[in-house]
Protein backbone atom coordinates (compact mmCIF):
# COMPACT_ATOMS: atom_id res chain seq x y z
CA UNK A 1 0.00 0.00 0.00
CA UNK A 2 2.87 2.34 0.83
CA UNK A 3 4.41 1.49 -2.54
CA UNK A 4 1.10 2.41 -4.17
CA UNK A 5 1.11 5.80 -2.45
CA UNK A 6 4.70 6.38 -3.62
CA UNK A 7 3.83 5.46 -7.21
CA UNK A 8 0.75 7.70 -7.22
CA UNK A 9 2.73 10.58 -5.69
CA UNK A 10 5.40 10.21 -8.35
CA UNK A 11 2.72 10.34 -11.03
CA UNK A 12 1.27 13.43 -9.37
CA UNK A 13 4.64 15.19 -9.49
CA UNK A 14 5.16 14.27 -13.15
CA UNK A 15 1.76 15.63 -14.11
CA UNK A 16 2.43 18.86 -12.25
CA UNK A 17 5.62 19.32 -14.27
CA UNK A 18 3.74 18.52 -17.48
CA UNK A 19 1.12 21.15 -16.63
CA UNK A 20 3.93 23.69 -16.24
CA UNK A 21 5.31 22.70 -19.64
CA UNK A 22 1.94 23.07 -21.37
CA UNK A 23 1.35 26.42 -19.63
CA UNK A 24 4.74 27.65 -20.85
CA UNK A 25 3.94 26.52 -24.39
CA UNK A 26 0.68 28.49 -24.34
CA UNK A 27 2.47 31.53 -22.90
CA UNK A 28 4.83 31.46 -25.92
CA UNK A 29 2.09 31.05 -28.50
CA UNK A 30 3.12 34.34 -30.17
CA UNK A 31 6.88 34.14 -29.52
CA UNK A 32 8.90 34.24 -32.74
CA UNK A 33 10.87 31.05 -33.38
CA UNK A 34 9.63 29.30 -30.23
CA UNK A 35 9.75 25.48 -30.25
CA UNK A 36 7.20 23.75 -28.05
CA UNK A 37 8.34 21.48 -25.26
CA UNK A 38 6.85 18.03 -24.95
CA UNK A 39 5.77 16.49 -21.63
CA UNK A 40 8.49 14.74 -19.63
CA UNK A 41 9.11 11.16 -20.64
CA UNK A 42 10.85 8.35 -18.81
CA UNK A 43 13.30 6.14 -20.67
CA UNK A 44 15.20 3.05 -19.55
CA UNK A 45 18.98 3.07 -20.07
CA UNK A 46 21.15 0.02 -20.69
CA UNK A 47 21.64 -0.55 -16.95
CA UNK A 48 17.92 -0.61 -16.27
CA UNK A 49 17.80 2.79 -14.58
CA UNK A 50 15.01 5.21 -15.26
CA UNK A 51 15.95 8.57 -16.73
CA UNK A 52 13.73 11.63 -17.04
CA UNK A 53 14.13 13.22 -20.48
CA UNK A 54 12.92 16.60 -21.69
CA UNK A 55 11.97 16.62 -25.35
CA UNK A 56 11.50 19.51 -27.79
CA UNK A 57 9.35 19.58 -30.90
CA UNK A 58 11.60 21.10 -33.58
CA UNK A 59 9.01 21.11 -36.34
CA UNK A 60 8.87 24.33 -38.33
CA UNK A 61 6.29 26.99 -37.50
CA UNK A 62 4.44 29.04 -40.11
CA UNK A 63 6.43 31.77 -41.88
CA UNK A 64 4.89 35.24 -41.72
CA UNK A 65 5.88 37.98 -44.16
CA UNK A 66 6.95 41.24 -42.48
CA UNK A 67 8.68 43.04 -45.41
CA UNK A 68 11.40 44.11 -42.96
CA UNK A 69 14.74 43.30 -44.67
CA UNK A 70 16.31 42.57 -41.27
CA UNK A 71 13.75 39.86 -40.51
CA UNK A 72 14.93 36.41 -41.56
CA UNK A 73 13.37 32.97 -41.41
CA UNK A 74 14.72 29.54 -42.24
CA UNK A 75 12.51 27.35 -44.40
CA UNK A 76 13.71 23.81 -43.78
CA UNK A 77 16.26 22.41 -41.35
CA UNK A 78 18.83 24.63 -39.67
CA UNK A 79 19.49 27.30 -37.07
CA UNK A 80 20.99 30.76 -37.02
CA UNK A 81 24.12 30.95 -34.86
CA UNK A 82 24.58 33.78 -32.35
CA UNK A 83 27.42 34.60 -29.98
CA UNK A 84 26.18 35.37 -26.45
CA UNK A 85 27.71 35.93 -23.03
CA UNK A 86 26.97 32.26 -22.36
CA UNK A 87 28.78 31.13 -25.48
CA UNK A 88 27.51 30.01 -28.86
CA UNK A 89 23.76 29.45 -29.15
CA UNK A 90 21.42 28.28 -31.90
CA UNK A 91 18.12 29.98 -32.69
CA UNK A 92 15.25 30.05 -35.17
CA UNK A 93 14.37 33.63 -34.23
CA UNK A 94 15.67 35.74 -37.12
CA UNK A 95 14.49 39.13 -35.87
CA UNK A 96 17.79 40.95 -36.44
CA UNK A 97 19.03 44.52 -36.70
CA UNK A 98 22.21 46.53 -37.29
CA UNK A 99 23.95 47.84 -34.17
CA UNK A 100 25.49 51.31 -33.93
CA UNK A 101 28.87 49.65 -34.49
CA UNK A 102 27.65 48.03 -37.70
CA UNK A 103 27.25 44.48 -36.37
CA UNK A 104 24.33 42.25 -37.30
CA UNK A 105 22.73 41.44 -33.94
CA UNK A 106 19.56 39.88 -32.52
CA UNK A 107 17.05 41.74 -30.35
CA UNK A 108 19.08 40.92 -27.21
CA UNK A 109 22.24 42.46 -28.68
CA UNK A 110 23.95 39.13 -29.44
CA UNK A 111 26.14 39.03 -32.53
CA UNK A 112 25.00 36.93 -35.47
CA UNK A 113 27.72 34.61 -36.75
CA UNK A 114 28.68 34.24 -40.40
CA UNK A 115 30.93 31.67 -42.06
CA UNK A 116 33.85 34.10 -41.69
CA UNK A 117 33.07 35.20 -38.13
CA UNK A 118 30.85 37.98 -36.76
CA UNK A 119 28.95 39.79 -39.51
CA UNK A 120 29.93 43.45 -39.69
CA UNK A 121 28.87 46.09 -42.20
CA UNK A 122 30.86 49.23 -43.00
CA UNK A 123 28.64 51.95 -41.52
CA UNK A 124 30.08 54.60 -43.82
CA UNK A 125 28.72 52.68 -46.79
CA UNK A 126 25.55 51.94 -44.85
CA UNK A 127 24.74 55.65 -44.63
CA UNK A 128 25.21 56.08 -48.37
CA UNK A 129 23.34 53.04 -49.60
CA UNK A 130 20.86 51.34 -47.29
CA UNK A 131 20.41 48.26 -49.43
CA UNK A 132 21.02 44.94 -47.67
CA UNK A 133 19.95 41.76 -49.45
CA UNK A 134 20.21 38.21 -48.16
CA UNK A 135 19.92 35.34 -50.60
CA UNK A 136 18.30 31.96 -50.09
CA UNK A 137 21.65 30.40 -49.20
CA UNK A 138 22.32 33.14 -46.60
CA UNK A 139 24.71 35.32 -48.59
CA UNK A 140 24.66 38.84 -47.13
CA UNK A 141 25.18 41.58 -49.70
CA UNK A 142 25.41 45.30 -49.18
CA UNK A 143 24.60 46.80 -52.54
CA UNK A 144 26.85 44.85 -54.88
CA UNK A 145 29.36 43.98 -52.14
CA UNK A 146 29.26 40.54 -50.54
CA UNK A 147 29.78 40.90 -46.78
CA UNK A 148 29.61 37.27 -45.63
CA UNK A 149 27.32 34.24 -45.64
CA UNK A 150 25.17 33.41 -42.64
CA UNK A 151 26.34 30.37 -40.70
CA UNK A 152 23.33 28.04 -40.81
CA UNK A 153 23.91 25.11 -38.49
CA UNK A 154 22.31 21.83 -37.53
CA UNK A 155 22.50 20.38 -34.03
CA UNK A 156 25.04 17.66 -33.43
CA UNK A 157 23.04 16.18 -30.57
CA UNK A 158 19.56 17.63 -30.00
CA UNK A 159 19.27 15.71 -26.71
CA UNK A 160 22.27 17.61 -25.28
CA UNK A 161 21.35 20.98 -26.81
CA UNK A 162 18.91 22.14 -24.17
CA UNK A 163 17.03 25.42 -24.18
CA UNK A 164 19.41 28.07 -22.90
CA UNK A 165 17.29 31.20 -22.69
CA UNK A 166 14.14 32.38 -24.41
CA UNK A 167 13.94 30.60 -27.75
CA UNK A 168 17.66 29.88 -28.09
CA UNK A 169 19.37 26.53 -27.59
CA UNK A 170 22.84 25.87 -26.24
CA UNK A 171 25.44 24.37 -28.53
CA UNK A 172 26.60 21.96 -25.80
CA UNK A 173 25.84 19.05 -28.08
CA UNK A 174 27.93 20.59 -30.85
CA UNK A 175 26.81 21.63 -34.32
CA UNK A 176 27.75 21.21 -37.96
CA UNK A 177 27.26 23.31 -41.05
CA UNK A 178 23.80 22.58 -42.44
CA UNK A 179 23.55 21.21 -45.95
CA UNK A 180 22.50 24.11 -48.26
CA UNK A 181 19.99 21.80 -49.97
CA UNK A 182 18.16 21.36 -46.64
CA UNK A 183 17.12 24.99 -46.15
CA UNK A 184 16.33 28.38 -47.66
CA UNK A 185 16.78 31.72 -45.92
CA UNK A 186 13.71 33.90 -46.42
CA UNK A 187 14.37 37.65 -46.14
CA UNK A 188 11.45 39.72 -44.90
CA UNK A 189 9.88 36.80 -43.02
CA UNK A 190 9.76 35.53 -39.43
CA UNK A 191 8.95 32.06 -38.19
CA UNK A 192 5.97 31.79 -35.87
CA UNK A 193 5.85 29.63 -32.76
CA UNK A 194 5.01 26.01 -33.59
CA UNK A 195 2.59 25.79 -30.66
CA UNK A 196 -0.93 24.65 -31.59
CA UNK A 197 -3.29 26.22 -29.02
CA UNK A 198 -6.03 23.65 -29.59
CA UNK A 199 -3.81 20.62 -29.00
CA UNK A 200 -2.17 22.32 -25.99
CA UNK A 201 -5.56 22.99 -24.40
CA UNK A 202 -6.54 19.37 -25.03
CA UNK A 203 -3.29 18.25 -23.36
CA UNK A 204 -3.93 20.54 -20.40
CA UNK A 205 -7.42 19.09 -19.89
CA UNK A 206 -6.13 15.53 -20.13
CA UNK A 207 -3.22 16.13 -17.74
CA UNK A 208 -5.51 17.95 -15.30
CA UNK A 209 -7.89 14.97 -15.27
CA UNK A 210 -4.97 12.59 -14.71
CA UNK A 211 -3.70 14.81 -11.90
CA UNK A 212 -7.07 14.74 -10.18
CA UNK A 213 -7.27 10.96 -10.52
CA UNK A 214 -3.79 10.53 -9.02
CA UNK A 215 -4.68 12.89 -6.19
CA UNK A 216 -7.85 10.92 -5.41
CA UNK A 217 -5.87 7.69 -5.45
CA UNK A 218 -3.40 9.06 -2.90
CA UNK A 219 -6.26 10.20 -0.68
CA UNK A 220 -7.91 6.76 -0.90
CA UNK A 221 -4.70 4.84 -0.20
CA UNK A 222 -3.77 7.14 2.67
CA UNK A 223 -7.21 6.64 4.22
CA UNK A 224 -6.95 2.87 3.75
CA UNK A 225 -3.51 2.82 5.36
CA UNK A 226 -4.78 4.81 8.33
CA UNK A 227 -7.71 2.42 8.75
CA UNK A 228 -5.34 -0.56 8.62
CA UNK A 229 -3.18 1.04 11.31
CA UNK A 230 -6.23 1.61 13.50
CA UNK A 231 -7.25 -2.04 13.13
CA UNK A 232 -3.73 -3.09 14.09
CA UNK A 233 -4.01 -1.19 17.35
CA UNK A 234 -7.14 -3.08 18.44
Amino acid sequence: MIKGIYTAARGLDARMKNLEIVSNNLANLNTTGFKKELPFSEIMNQFGNTKIQQLTDFRQGNLTQTNNPMDLAISGNGFFVVHTNNGTELTRNGSFKISNEGNLIDQQGNNVVGQNGLIKIDMRSFEKQKNITISANGEVKYGNETIDTLLIAKMGSPQDSGRSSGVDFSAAGGYQLANPSDYQVKQGYLEDSNVNPVSEMESMIQISNEYQSASKMITFLDKSLDEANQIGKV
